[in-house]
């Protein structure tokens, strides 16, 4: 241990038979390796043998300097790897591509807390390099063999690399391929402009035939200088389940166009009997060449009449990742789930594609000039929802109505400061079952921004019925908190929103969710320097007629010297804003997950959760989904396969769970983060399927008595949408 040195959150560190072994029972635990100088090139890997008793992510850092406010070691100098952690020897390879540091100088393996390690060997390998390549296309062959790409049998990067490759003339890499697993691939390079890996995502289809996937590199900001090393990354569990057959480079994208169908579905809801509903349809073209449309057919059952036709102009030309939305009205007399059709001709090929739409029986309700009165109901336990207040502007409902259109909200695109959408969104909760909203709030240094959800709250009709709580989302940038930031804060909170009658309380005192203790943490000077903040805090309340305030933590709990750290410095709870149990561990490729995995593991993460926190009092979260693509792109995580029966499942868990370890209140998920993908609010996709579960599972008495739900169609009002 003379060269890799432990800190103190390794503990019973000893080495047997050439095996280093420890047990990581700090917050922080990692070993050190200084006095390096080793010349850094793009073609180094660090190649890891170790063995763990449990799953996690560990990380490398890495950097050719040793000073600095962390000793040269940065957050932009790491790459993380993944640990199986099944107690079985395991080889973990590292692509770090760190050449533009010139010399490495240090390295710090950073592990999780909670696990024993035995490490065998870390060392450093070079996978080599070829001559540089042409000026013109590049052009690799496979029909099915990356061997001569292959890093290391454990990596899903697929490369080569050379001296000196060029950009100019290379905008666009044309991957030619074939799998049977739905996923998402990358082209990778490394660049001598920038250290770390580069990506350019796109989406596979796994229906096992061979496609040409353009993927455009001009006009990135990192597809520049000289590229050092190209290549791919496939779906890191199964690359033998894709057939490579080719890549190209060069000036513009090879191969036909494709004309797919990215929705068919409602366009709007409820959708109700005997009235006209929207059908809308997404046309995208994902191949290379320009698609022509050349005749397009929806078809119906006898049942639902289609009212009318759409004007689509003859030979309509769809541009590469261009969409064009397509919409009919239908009318169904009778209230069931009926099968439609769309035949869409494009360059001689028909696309058949078809979808089950539901139509809801008509309530015959009269018109109302204001949103009707809610009728909440008991539940057997107090159910919070995490609220996002980010719909303030059209030009953000963009993303959803462009590439995600099922999300659209019963409520329409709409204006969140509108006090007439809040009473609606207080109707809906308190009709099944949601107690309370935990708001997303946001101050930096006194200055905020997305308050307009509170001032409409503050107006709406049927505010009193619903509770509220912020949850401050200190995403703030480090030295933005301090002792004097902290009382105008309080003092902030004191006047302004733990007055409203219905502020929500934990322990017979107002609850303030805080996003980021770390961060208070290390801008304050130390846990010591936040409890003196939250004492002074308290006094504060005490003294404004409040019994104190509960701070509840939203995240650093993840041990039990972390969760003893939040209790001495003045926290009594700690939550999380999603939990996914073991779904990223399951997952079949490193950015798909399923959500069954998380319905089936979630309780048991609660479980540790709770042993970790100890007299830390942990509130289980059910978690509302994850698909980040309208905001993120290709790049985005995605749960899969989200349904309101999985839903209803996580959800019974996490009635039993409170009741068994005597929890006062559930945390659900976001309700209407529609750009991450978390959302139950009623929309296309569900209607009010999700919030019905929630009444299911946690109403009382008997679901006779329950109100039944209505949208503002259904009385005559709305839309909601703006107004461009």
């Amino acid at each position: 241990m003379k060269i890799w040195v432990p800190n103190s959150h390794l503990g019973d560190v000893r080495v047997e038979k050439g095996v280093v072994e420890f047990d990581a029972t700090g917050s922080d635990p990692y070993l050190h390796c200084r006095n390096l100088s080793i010349q850094a090139s793009p073609t180094q890997f660090v190649l890891i043998r170790l063995r763990a008793n449990r799953p996690g992510n560990g990380d490398l850092f890495w950097s050719g300097e040793t000073e600095g406010k962390y000793g040269g070691l940065t957050e932009a100098k790491k790459t993380t790897f993944r640990v199986r952690g099944d107690d079985s020897w395991e080889e973990i390879p590292i692509l770090p591509f760190w050449q533009t540091e010139g010399r490495i100088r240090q390295l710090r393996l950073d592990v999780y807390e909670g696990a024993h390690f035995a490490i065998d060997s870390i060392e450093i390998r070079d996978w080599g390099r070829g001559p540089s390549p042409p000026d013109s296309t590049w052009n690799w062959d496979f029909d099915g063999d990356l061997s001569s790409w292959q890093i290391h049998p454990n990596s899903d990067l697929f490369m080569t690399a050379f001296d000196r490759g060029s950009t100019d003339g290379h905008d666009w890499a044309t991957v030619r391929m074939r799998s049977d697993i739905e996923g998402v691939a990358a082209v990778v390079w490394a660049t001598d402009r920038k250290s770390g890996l580069q990506t350019q995502e796109f989406d596979i289809q796994g229906d096992g035939k061979i496609r040409s996937y353009p993927v455009r590199l001009n006009g990135l900001p990192n597809w520049r200088g000289s590229i050092l090393a190209f290549g791919l990354r496939l779906p890191s569990a199964s690359p033998e389940r894709v057939f490579v057959e080719s890549v190209e480079v060069g000036p513009r994208p090879i191969g036909p166009s494709e004309l797919k169908v990215s929705y068919l579905g409602f366009e709007d809801c409820p959708n109700r009997t005997e009235a006209p509903c929207r059908v809308l349809a997404h046309l995208t073209n994902v191949g290379a060449e320009t698609a022509t449309l050349e005749n397009l057919e929806f078809r119906a059952p006898e049942e639902v009449q289609v009212l009318s036709q759409p004007r689509v102009e003859e030979n309509s030309r769809v541009g590469f990742e261009q969409t064009i939305p397509i919409g009919w009205e239908v009318q169904a007399m009778k209230p069931g789930k009926y099968p439609m059709s769309l035949i869409v001709q494009s360059n001689g090929d028909p696309i058949r594609t078809t979808a089950t739409l539901s139509f809801t029986p008509s309530l015959h309700l009269p018109h109302s000039e204001m949103v009707p009165k809610p009728h909440p109901i008991e539940t057997s336990l107090h159910v919070c929802a995490y609220y996002f207040p980010g719909w303030n502007t059209p030009e953000k409902w963009d993303c959803i109505r462009e590439t995600a259109p099922i999300r659209k909200p019963m409520l329409g695109y709409y204006d969140e400061g509108n006090p007439e959408c809040v009473d609606w969104q207080i109707k809906w909760a308190v009709e099944n079952g949601i107690a309370c909203f935990l708001v997303d709030w946001y101050w930096i240094q006194g200055k905020q921004h997305l308050t307009h959800w509170f001032d409409a709250y503050r107006q709406a009709r049927y505010r009193d019925q619903l509770q509220v709580a912020i949850m401050w989302a200190n995403h703030n940038p480090p030295g933005t908190h301090s002792r004097e930031d902290w009382r105008e804060v309080t003092k902030h909170w004191i006047e302004a929103y733990l007055p409203l009658p219905t502020y929500y309380q934990v322990n017979g005192r107002p609850a303030v969710f805080l996003w980021d203790p770390r961060l208070i943490r290390d801008d304050l000077g130390g846990s010591e320097d936040v409890r003196a903040a939250f004492e002074e805090s308290q006094q504060m309340a005490r003294d404004a007629g409040f019994p104190g305030i509960e701070f509840i933590a939203m995240h650093d709990h993840d041990s039990q010297s972390q969760a003893e750290r939040l209790l001495a410095e003045g926290y009594s709870g700690a939550t999380n804003y999603h939990e996914w149990g073991e779904a990223p561990e399951l997952a079949e490729s490193s950015t798909r997950m399923e959500y069954e995995d998380v319905v089936r593991t979630a309780s048991g993460t609660w479980r540790e959760r709770d042993r970790e926190c100890g007299d830390l009092t942990y509130y289980p979260v059910v978690d509302t989904g994850w698909d980040a693509r309208p905001w993120h792109g290709k790049k985005a995580q995605v749960i899969r396969n989200r349904t309101a029966d999985g839903f209803e499942r996580l959800l019974a868990q996490a009635k039993s769970y409170s009741e068994e370890h005597g929890k006062p209140f559930v945390v659900l998920g976001p309700v209407n983060e529609w750009g991450e993908g978390s959302y139950i609010e009623p929309c296309v996709e569900f209607e009010f399927d999700m919030l019905e579960r929630i009444r299911k599972v946690f109403g009382i008495p008997e679901p006779s008595g329950w109100p039944v739900n209505i949208g503002p169609s259904d009385v005559g009002l709305g839309p909601y949408d703006f107004t461009k």
